[in-house]
């Protein structure tokens, strides 16, 4: 019921209105991103973020994080031919801060604008992601969420589909209400004033993950600004879907491991996560052991429309009807996923780039 709760709470923020808002101001914008061996992804965002239609200054700010792959050239050349396009070099891991939020910190170090955007090296973005993400940056919005989507060419990349949508459609969800609870670093706009304010990454220089959990939940609570969700199509992002199973589950391990400590930054936040596992957790065990009696199906039923009903609301606002076929198998494997993802970043049992 706890768990159920949430959901509608949810489903409530995806039919409410959003207010419009439109900035006619063009403030210099940096965007910022970390790389590590990423040949194969480098051009193509490169590309996008070079035809964006975006009036002001825009800059772009690329880390080559000890790549030992081709990265370093791409960079190279793309700055060569573009005074926009800047590469800066890491050579060996810092021992103040892990190596993805050092890498973006020193991308910061080289810019004073004041609207900074981030992604990440394997995603690609629309000619508009920039000025979409600075129309919704008023005075009053210290954090901009966007949304981002699996590119679902396959099966499997399908269901990795669905499942990242969901994690988006909650965090929209809430955010409209005004609950800033999580975003994904592959589509983040903060203003860079916020950052300062915040303590940049030092906080949190110690841990591995987390990076854009912890700005979305840090800005408006020690700065008083707002986080927004930005539903606007031009701002939508597209990642590339992990190759295995195995990949899948370290990625959602990582995730989930951003659980811990949120007891005392963001307790509604931890009430959500824990009545998820738990709601899961009870069902399997429940189905193992044989107790499939009326209150088991009254729950499965509940839980099916209510996580539906979330997910419809979702295909509304962001356009993913095609992969809500997948939604009966996810559904059935969710327990077992959930339970075993949960206990496993409890543990911190991930591994990431080096």
């Amino acid at each position: 019921m706890v768990y159920m709760a949430f959901t509608l709470l949810i489903s409530k923020g995806l039919v409410q209105k959003q207010d419009s808002m439109t900035s006619d101001d063009n403030p210099a914008v940096a965007v910022v991103i970390a790389a590590r061996n990423e040949e194969q992804n480098l051009p193509g965002l490169l590309a996008d973020l070079l035809d964006q239609d975006y009036q002001g200054n825009l800059d772009i700010y690329i880390a080559d994080d000890r790549s030992t792959d081709s990265t370093g050239s791409i960079l190279e050349h793309f700055s060569k031919k573009n005074r926009h396009v800047h590469s800066i070099r890491i050579s060996t891991l810092s021992e103040q801060m892990t190596p993805k939020k050092n890498a973006l910190t020193e991308c910061l170090k080289k810019t004073t604008a004041e609207i900074i955007l981030s992604t990440d090296a394997d995603c690609r973005v629309g000619p508009a992601w920039v000025s979409s993400a600075v129309s919704q940056m008023d005075g009053d919005v210290g954090i901009l969420v966007g949304y981002s989507q699996v590119e679902a060419s396959g099966f499997f990349a399908k269901y990795q589909a669905l499942d990242f949508i969901a994690v988006m459609v909650a965090n929209a969800g809430m955010m409209a209400q005004g609950y800033a609870w999580s975003g994904s670093g592959q589509n983040l706009a903060y203003r860079r004033s916020a950052f300062t304010a915040i303590g940049g990454f030092n906080p949190v220089a110690h841990k591995v993950s987390g990076d854009d959990v912890y700005l979305v939940q840090t800005i408006p609570a020690k700065t008083g600004l707002k986080a927004r969700f930005n539903f606007d199509k031009a701002h939508f992002v597209r990642t590339l879907p992990t190759n295995s199973i195995k990949a899948f589950l370290n990625q959602r391990i990582r995730w989930s491991s951003n659980s811990r400590g949120l007891e005392k930054s963001n307790p509604l936040f931890l009430g959500f996560l824990l009545s998820a596992f738990l709601t899961n957790l009870l069902l399997l065990i429940s189905s193992l052991i044989g107790l499939l009696g009326t209150a088991f199906w009254f729950s499965v039923s509940i839980k099916f429309l209510s996580e539906g009903l979330v997910l419809v609301l979702g295909a509304r606002k962001f356009g993913y009807w095609s992969i809500l076929i997948q939604y009966p198998l996810w559904f059935v494997i969710q327990p077992i996923y959930i339970t075993y993802v949960g206990l496993m970043g409890l543990r911190g049992k991930f591994s990431w780039k080096p």
